[in-house]
């Protein structure tokens, strides 16, 4: 199984390459912004690494047997928007879809009878553009029947694929609820829109003044995470989750601060914000790998609390940048005296 963290810009576009027996498999998580696909230079359309990866595919005969979009947040709905509105034959590449569309969710609870179904709708799904871009994500969808179930995809499911198996961990009912019910345009100065970053700080002196404070966007706490296993052992996979919530789904399954999960890697939620990664998440994970997704231009992220809060809980732990340039910009050399086993490495290609 291979994994590449392609350049997302400040979001999320993930591929995981596998041979499940029978057939080479492709599974796309999120695509990023949309200048992750194609961006113009020297005002001419130049492909990113999005189109370039599929355009592989394409050649070797192959499909993106499953599409898992995360939450409606552009930087990772923005890239597969744009594919599909170049691409005349995207949707003919998808086999299977995961998506929380409004609607889906609505129904959901509908059935459920555990909500109020007298909600407008159409005025929630149209006030603001993240949801404005789910609702056209939704449209291509339902124009291609048999690529999306549209079932509701929610913590404490098992689900299955070709020799895979995905335990969701988020998001729990009482976010879906918050995503349908409140789907408002987030305010500039919510927890992590600071335009100034934390990187002047040592690692010492941030754990030393280090108090947390979890997110509070709808977007990001409906984010579909999920452990992958395959071949028995085990990917963590955290979106822009919330870590209380992914810190319940691990207890519910058995995990705690005596018995972890084991895991190859994590991709840590939010791009490292301070804001979705707690010490208390990290005491239910043994992973010595981490992998950060962004090019930091947007929200300071990584934040540089964060990761100070992830080397004083392991301090030989491996740091991985798929935008490796932040890291000369984030670590002082004093931060490599005090904390001298901690590596801060590139994603080198496939992961």
């Amino acid at each position: 199984m291979k994994f590449e963290f392609l350049q997302a810009n400040n979001g999320d576009a993930i591929l995981i390459h596998f041979n499940d027996g029978s057939n080479n498999r492709n599974i796309l998580i999120d695509g990023g912004t949309g200048s992750t696909y194609s961006k113009k230079l020297r005002n001419k359309p130049t492909p990113q690494d999005l189109q370039k990866s599929i355009e592989i595919i394409k050649r070797n005969g192959e499909s993106i047997d499953l599409l898992v979009l995360t939450h409606v947040d552009d930087d990772h709905i923005g890239g597969i928007l744009k594919w599909f509105g170049k691409d005349k034959s995207a949707l003919d590449l998808l086999k299977n879809v995961w998506f929380n569309s409004g609607r889906t969710i609505h129904r959901f609870f509908d059935a459920e009878k555990n909500y109020d179904n007298s909600l407008e709708l159409n005025k929630v799904l149209s006030t603001d553009t993240s949801i404005g871009q789910g609702v056209e994500f939704e449209d291509y969808l339902l124009s291609k029947p048999g690529i999306w179930e549209e079932k509701v995809i929610k913590a404490g499911q098992k689900l299955s694929k070709f020799g895979i198996d995905f335990q969701i961990l988020s998001p729990d009912e009482d976010r879906l609820k918050d995503l349908l019910g409140k789907w408002e345009i987030e305010k500039p100065d919510s927890l992590d829109t600071s335009l100034k970053n934390d990187y002047d700080k040592s690692l010492t002196h941030l754990i030393q003044d280090d108090a947390f404070e979890e997110d509070s966007s709808k977007h990001n706490g409906s984010s579909i995470s999920f452990i992958l296993t395959y071949k028995k052992k085990n990917y963590l996979f955290l979106a822009d989750s919330f870590p209380t919530v992914v810190s319940s789904s691990l207890e519910m399954l058995g995990y705690s601060e005596q018995s972890k999960l084991e895991c190859e890697f994590v991709k840590v939620s939010h791009h490292g914000s301070k804001a979705n990664n707690s010490y208390e998440l990290l005491q239910f994970i043994n992973s010595k790998k981490y992998v950060i997704s962004t090019n930091g231009a947007k929200h300071s992220h990584p934040n540089k609390q964060f990761l100070a809060r992830l080397i004083t809980y392991q301090n030989d732990c491996e740091i991985y940048f798929n935008y490796p340039e932040l890291i000369k910009d984030i670590f002082k050399q004093e931060d490599y005296e005090a904390y001298p086993k901690f590596k801060a490495l590139k994603v080198k290609g496939e992961f």
